[in-house]
């Protein structure tokens, strides 16, 4: 028997090459002139727009795209996360007409500073069904162990979170939503 998996959703995830020491030291020289803004951070850092023209360089490079669409008018919108002890972000979307695809690369990972969290974006309704519960254990969501060098992209409406860090230890992560034109 043939199985097809209907609208499933799709997450992206590579190891990109990128400095990370150098990226670290412009994202704290940048953290020192831009206050935090609060978006979907409980505690930590925030930052309002962030530019870093290799961040930029990579995901223009490897954004998921079928081979014969190309991407057009590439742009990125992104800003910095870092969450200490006991920080977290909030269940969010990054919902936009204007958005290709999100994601979010990890600089500084520490052991135990939190995985992010995928929710199951078919609702709350599916979680009870008996074929959910049959082939799926009812799982309504999906955690990610980030690492350090990883890139994800996923779409822009797929809700997540990310969990309390436990580390002593700062986790910075940079997130980003992509647009373009897929003419």
């Amino acid at each position: 028997m043939e199985n097809y998996n209907l609208f499933s959703t799709p997450l992206w995830m590579e190891f990109v090459n990128i400095d990370n020491s150098k990226l670290i030291k412009q994202i704290h020289e940048f953290q020192n002139t831009h206050e935090s803004v609060s978006i979907s951070n409980e505690g930590g850092y925030q930052s309002p727009e962030f530019h870093c023209q290799e961040l930029l360089d990579v995901v223009q490079q490897i954004t998921p795209r079928l081979e014969n669409k190309p991407l057009s008018n590439f742009s990125l919108y992104s800003w910095i996360n870092i969450n200490g002890k006991g920080h977290h972000n909030r269940r969010h979307t990054h919902v936009s007409t204007n958005i290709f695809l999100s994601g979010i690369y990890y600089v500084k990972v520490p052991q135990n500073s939190g995985r992010v969290r995928f929710y199951d974006p078919r609702g709350a309704l599916i979680q009870s069904m008996p074929d959910h519960l049959y082939f799926n254990n009812g799982t309504e969501y999906v955690f990610i162990e980030p690492q350090e060098g990883m890139i994800m992209f996923f779409p822009s409406w797929l809700e997540h979170d990310v969990e309390p860090s436990k580390s002593d230890e700062d986790r910075i992560s940079i997130a980003f939503n992509v647009s373009c034109d897929t003419e």
